[in-house]
């Protein structure tokens, strides 16, 4: 149900979802940073998708709209630059899976397996010595397992069991280190953690709804031209809102999970945060049209601060790249769904809504709506301090819109 229109948005109440956590079932299989609601992907894909249709995630993360969308029936094409990511939306999508043999294997093995220990920025920082011997010999046995949907979800376990039992601040993706008066205190089981996490997985994978449709998962920068020959009917996603530095670090928030899984799963070169949309703006050459609402945020903002005002445009600049390579694979009756915040720069509103509409109309899609919602259980805090001066706050993002448009 529609209700009143702000400032050319609709305010959608039932998109808010109160009550109902983002991370229940399937969606509770490790951790991850800024998922999309499933509720809100579901009410998408029912109105504006039809079975035999294609789903499209081209920032899939750990793959919310892609399991939405075989559940429902549709084959999805997911693309995301984190292999991590990539393996969690993977999991999520298993059925079938069978981890009670294995677990049993390493439990009477525990005792004969010699750890191995990767190598790991400032292990002994962020790892107590026992914890790095008892993950060593987690590894071990990962290592030994054959290829296997099995071998993929406990890498999933694994992962999760690495963040649980390192001396990082729980609750915090990035990487903050506990204090010492509870690093004393802290004295995890790592074997215990591991086993409890895949059994709690396997739990949530057998009591949701089974995939009916294709999964197709894909390494890539959206940068680059699109990895499938397929024509997509509809792209549900939510991009970075800007640059890792001042957003969401998913490199930052991977690094601990990739370093352990060297050689179980297969990891690329690069780095993530580095590779994500402007992470690099040495590598930024592309000049891009005039778009008003872009030239009155980077007016803004270059007015306090223009270094800002670039990285904010190289972001900006390597969006409108990936939207020129996601409208190529359109279908002629397709529905995009950006799902955006429009975030605060040096006290400036960047108004990522309007920029994101304007975008798509230069490639020829029309203005379907743009609904609003209200962001509930933030993992951010309602103010933070730009500047890091005492006293200088300024407000988070509580809001985020569902752009919508069509060919």
């Amino acid at each position: 149900m529609q209700t009143n229109v702000i400032e050319e948005v609709v305010r959608y109440e039932e998109y808010d979802f109160a009550g109902i956590s983002a991370s229940i079932g399937i969606y509770g299989i490790h951790k991850f940073p800024a998922m999309l609601h499933f509720k809100l992907v579901e009410s998408l894909i029912d109105e504006f998708s039809s079975p035999e249709e294609i789903v499209y995630d081209p920032f899939c993360g750990s793959g919310v709209t892609l399991n939405v969308a075989i559940r429902k029936g549709r084959d999805a094409i997911g693309t995301d630059i984190n292999p991590l990511a990539l393996l969690i939306a993977e999991v999520r999508s298993l059925s079938d899976v069978n981890i009670e043999s294995c677990l049993k294997e390493l439990l009477q093995n525990w005792n004969n397996l010699a750890p191995d220990i990767p190598k790991v920025r400032n292990l002994n920082y962020w790892f107590k010595d026992y914890v790095i011997e008892e993950l060593g010999k987690i590894r071990d046995f990962l290592l030994k397992l054959p290829q296997s949907k099995e071998k993929k979800f406990l890498a999933v376990a694994f992962s999760q069991t690495v963040r649980d039992v390192s001396l990082t601040r729980k609750g915090e993706f990035k990487r903050y280190r506990m204090k010492i008066s509870e690093i004393e205190k802290f004295s995890p089981s790592v074997l215990t953690t591991f086993v409890n996490l895949s059994r709690d997985y396997y739990q949530r994978l057998i009591s949701w709804s089974k995939p009916k449709g294709k999964l197709s998962l894909y390494l890539h920068d959206t940068r680059h031209p699109l990895p499938f020959d397929e024509k997509i009917d509809i792209v549900i996603t939510s991009p970075p809102y800007g640059d890792s530095k001042t957003t969401v670090a998913y490199g930052e928030f991977s690094s601990f999970s990739l370093e352990w899984l060297q050689g179980i799963i297969t990891l690329p070169s690069y780095s993530i945060d580095r590779k994500s949309l402007g992470g690099d703006r040495r590598r930024t050459f592309c000049e891009i049209p005039s778009f008003p609402s872009l030239e009155k945020t980077i007016g803004d903002i270059s007015q306090k601060d223009s270094k800002r005002a670039e990285e904010v445009l190289s972001f900006y600049k390597d969006l409108f790249v990936s939207i020129r390579n996601i409208t190529s694979k359109l279908s002629d009756r397709a529905t995009v769904c950006f799902i955006v915040g429009n975030r605060r720069v040096k006290k400036c509103t960047v108004l990522m809504d309007k920029i994101v509409k304007e975008m798509f109309e230069y490639f020829g899609l029309s203005h379907y709506e743009t609904r609003v919602r209200r962001i509930l259980n933030k993992r951010m805090p309602l103010n933070n301090s730009p500047s890091n001066k005492k006293g200088d706050r300024d407000e988070t993002m509580k809001n985020e819109f569902i752009v919508i448009m069509k060919t």
